[in-house]
């Protein structure tokens, strides 16, 4: 219960520092419009971007499935491990 009171209050204070840290808008009012001939602005032209799907590359999709395994496997052996050797802990009888 304590934990949660102690975050909620530090979150609460990152958000108020934050907000006082935060710059305020500086709003001034426009001037007045000057009569004349509307200014007229044409875009760049885009580039032409050209699309490349090789498909999936399974080269990389082996190493990331391998790595995925090995540490599913390295956690797995080590939680049993970790398990096997508190279980022995006790009162000798």
């Amino acid at each position: 219960m304590k934990i949660s009171h102690r975050i909620t209050r530090l979150a609460t204070a990152g958000i108020i520092a934050g907000a006082l840290a935060a710059p305020a808008a500086t709003a001034r009012p426009a001037g007045p419009d000057t009569p004349g001939e509307p200014v007229v602005i044409e875009p760049d032209p885009a580039p032409l971007v050209q699309s490349v799907d090789d498909g999936l590359d399974w080269a990389s999709a082996a190493i990331g499935a391998g790595a995925a395994g090995g540490l599913i496997l390295l956690i797995g052996v080590g939680g049993t491990t970790y398990r096997h050797r508190h279980e022995h802990i006790g009162i000798a009888r």
